[in-house]
């Protein structure tokens, strides 16, 4: 339900094409919220029947036409109604694989233990890194909106870029921890 919303309110700035809305995605909120092209499109789909969408065709020569969505009132206040709406309790989703593996990781040989948490370390840094890339190129006004705001969006994008930078240096912290812990134990096996 949210990947409406998030879409929604992307469209808020302006009509675009399912492309050009996935190309905005990853550059502004993939950090907080992943889609891919084909949840991109069927939710447009969606959107539009329940009529928070309008569409319409754009011929090209030498190239596909492409389809261009525009938010309608009625989307906008659906966007509206859902932004002002937190929910009561704030948190974050409780489904972990990675985690629920290490709660039972008493159970695998210790050095099998230590490569996953080294994986883990390494898949965050990338993941890290992705981020202070975006940040040192952010800049709404090149995402390809047309915002009268561009500072104030900014601000508040980038507030969503510190926290996953933030969370994913502590993960990283407590995964490293976790090895020397792992590394000081003796453990029967």
């Amino acid at each position: 339900m949210s990947l409406s919303y998030a879409m929604l309110g992307i469209l808020t700035y302006g009509p675009m094409t399912g492309y050009s809305l996935k190309k905005i995605f990853d550059k502004s909120i993939s950090q907080v919220w992943a889609a891919s092209l084909s949840q991109i499109y069927r939710e447009l789909a969606v959107l539009e029947k329940k009529g928070y969408l309008s569409s319409n065709i754009q011929k090209q020569e030498n190239r596909p036409d492409k389809r261009i969505y525009n938010i309608t009132e009625e989307g906008k206040n659906a966007f509206q109604e859902w932004l002002s709406d937190f929910p009561e309790k704030l948190s974050f989703p409780k489904r972990d694989e990675f985690m629920l593996r290490i709660f039972f990781a008493s159970r695998l040989e210790k050095e099998d233990v230590i490569n996953e948490l080294e994986r883990f370390i390494l898949q965050k840094r990338a993941y890290l890194e992705t981020l202070n890339e975006l940040e040192k190129k952010f800049d709404v006004c090149s995402s390809g909106f047309q915002v009268e705001s561009a500072k104030k969006e900014e601000l508040f994008w980038h507030f969503t870029i510190k926290r996953g930078k933030m969370t994913l240096e502590t993960v990283i912290k407590w995964a490293e921890e976790c090895i020397k812990e792992l590394k000081e134990q003796k453990m029967d096996s």
